[in-house]
């Protein structure tokens, strides 16, 4: 593990789902992947080379080609979905958030029946948008509909994504004061710049 460095950040998914980063090493390091180059700059010796973060994060091999033809298929850059589901989820197909929110996107399953994806998978174990393929396709049509919803603006687009466009139309068309929201923006926002290297 690197020393404790201002520009190291490392992330781990916790048992919940919930992903956490940060620059001070936590105290309990067990399951932290560092990821290079997040942020302004990278650390000393260290190289701030793109798209290698989010491959350092476990699920990401599997994850990268469902995700790059969601992308697709919605139009839209893979980094950013690809930066979506690295923050979402560290990109753990199985996440289940406290709130309810599932998988690789953390999709809630009152947008999955939105787009059409209600109920239990065809297997009857877990929800339907828990399979991974299901997952990223309607958390890249939900992010699609956000960004025309905003006039392609990602960092609003990324709020809503966050805490649901009502709020983000609620604030004016801006990015709610609400802390989690603001960090959620900043984070995927510097993941899609390092994955755009």
């Amino acid at each position: 593990m690197p020393t404790a460095q201002a520009q190291a950040v490392w992330q781990f998914v916790d048992r919940d789902g919930v992903t956490h980063m940060g620059n001070v090493p936590p105290s309990a390091s067990r399951g932290v992947i560092w990821l290079e180059g997040v942020g302004s700059a990278a650390p000393a010796g260290r190289s701030g080379t793109g798209s290698t973060n989010a491959a350092k994060l476990p699920g990401y091999a599997a994850a990268q080609p469902l995700l790059e033809e969601a992308a697709r298929a919605q139009a839209l850059e893979p980094e950013l979905v690809i930066a979506v589901a690295a923050a979402e989820s560290g990109f753990n197909a199985d996440a289940v958030s406290r709130k309810g929110a599932l998988g690789l996107m953390q999709i809630m399953p009152a947008t999955a029946e939105r787009y059409g994806v209600a109920g239990r998978s065809a297997t009857g174990g877990s929800h339907a948008v828990m399979d991974p393929k299901v997952n990223v396709q309607v958390g890249s049509r939900y992010l699609a509909d956000l960004l025309r919803m905003f006039d392609g603006d990602k960092e609003l687009a990324l709020a809503a994504y966050n805490a649901g466009e009502g709020a983000v139309v609620k604030y004016g068309r801006r990015i709610p004061p609400y802390p989690e929201t603001q960090q959620y923006v900043d984070k995927v926002m510097r993941l899609y710049r390092t994955l755009m290297r």
